[in-house]
């Protein structure tokens, strides 16, 4: 159905989104800390996801790389670069092209504070930090949603024809996001420990791999109900997928940081973040590899059975 470019587009796409909603959201609880002169007192929530400026010097590049990688594979599978600029420029309305203003404002967000942890020392106002914060949130969750839309708004297959795709798919990308922080708090040298918050926003993603396990439970039973995407669920369960769809995205995925982040520990916490990221990672990618390659044993891929000929 699609290439490799289109599943990377899928992954970095949401996974950067996914980061940008996260690091946006902990910007937000560390605002007056960081930027407010005086220092403001904080409230219960900020104090329990205080996190030092190395922090967010190290999990703002990472937004912003996955971002930019995700709409590189993007504009490589289009081909052509205009046909981008194009659809930005379409005078008609449409869930392609709120998704893709919403990746553009979301590079744009994950550029400047990227910036601003680049400039080391500027002052920044901390209304304007808010500003863009809240912009970033609610870009990173449009363009998080966007990438499950795109591959539902495509009528020609039936398996991706659910409102449970666009909901996965949400999920996993926060979870995503999770991870890139991770990755980027395993990189921070500081006297001041910070597993606490860690552990906090551990138990934040513990959440939402429960929920992705349910929807992801509710999709294959939806799929297998179905004449049209039963195969393409067998697929996935016991077919040519198996193996990327219990290793990759059961395994690595949901299981193996599951109970990582329940044993996260202050003394190898930064080896246990970079472990944690990793197989979070890799569960994403190999999840929209899996439902992308499904989509090939949609029945609407092979007209044969469609129609109840038999293909000899």
């Amino acid at each position: 159905m699609f290439n490799l470019l289109t599943t990377g587009y899928l992954f970095l796409g949401g996974a950067g989104a996914g980061a940008l909603v996260v690091l946006s959201a902990l910007e937000c609880a560390n605002v007056r800390r960081r930027f407010a002169f005086p220092p403001s007192r904080s409230t219960r929530i900020e104090r329990a996801l205080a996190l030092p400026d190395e922090f967010f010097a190290r999990g703002w590049p990472v937004c912003f790389v996955a971002l930019a990688a995700g709409m590189l594979c993007l504009l490589a599978d289009l081909g052509r670069p205009e046909r981008l600029l194009n659809l930005l420029t379409s005078p008609e309305p449409s869930a392609i092209a709120v998704g893709a203003y919403a990746l553009v404002l979301a590079l744009a967000c994950a550029g400047v504070f990227s910036l601003v942890e680049l400039l080391d020392g500027v002052r920044v106002r901390p209304a304007v930090v808010w500003g863009a914060a809240v912009a970033g949130v609610a870009a990173g969750l449009v363009a998080v949603a966007y990438t499950g839309v795109l591959l539902q708004g495509l009528a020609s297959v039936l398996f991706w024809q659910t409102p449970l795709l666009p909901m996965l798919f949400s999920l996993s990308s926060l979870s995503c996001g999770i991870a890139c922080a991770f990755l980027g708090a395993a990189f921070v040298e500081t006297r001041r420990p910070i597993t606490r918050p860690l552990a906090r926003l551990a138990l934040v993603d513990g959440v939402l791999l429960v929920l992705e396990a349910l929807v992801m439970a509710g999709y294959l039973a939806w799929a297998f109900a179905g004449e049209g995407t039963a195969l393409a669920a067998q697929a996935l369960i016991a077919g040519d997928l198996r193996w990327a769809f219990w290793g990759g995205a059961v395994l690595c995925g949901l299981a193996a940081p599951f109970a990582l982040e329940r044993c996260l520990t202050h003394g190898n916490s930064r080896t246990q973040l970079l472990w944690i990221a990793a197989a979070l990672l890799a569960g994403g990618f190999a999840l929209r590899f899996c439902l992308v390659g499904a989509g090939a044993y949609d029945a609407t891929q092979l007209p044969g059975l469609l129609f109840g000929l038999t293909i000899g």
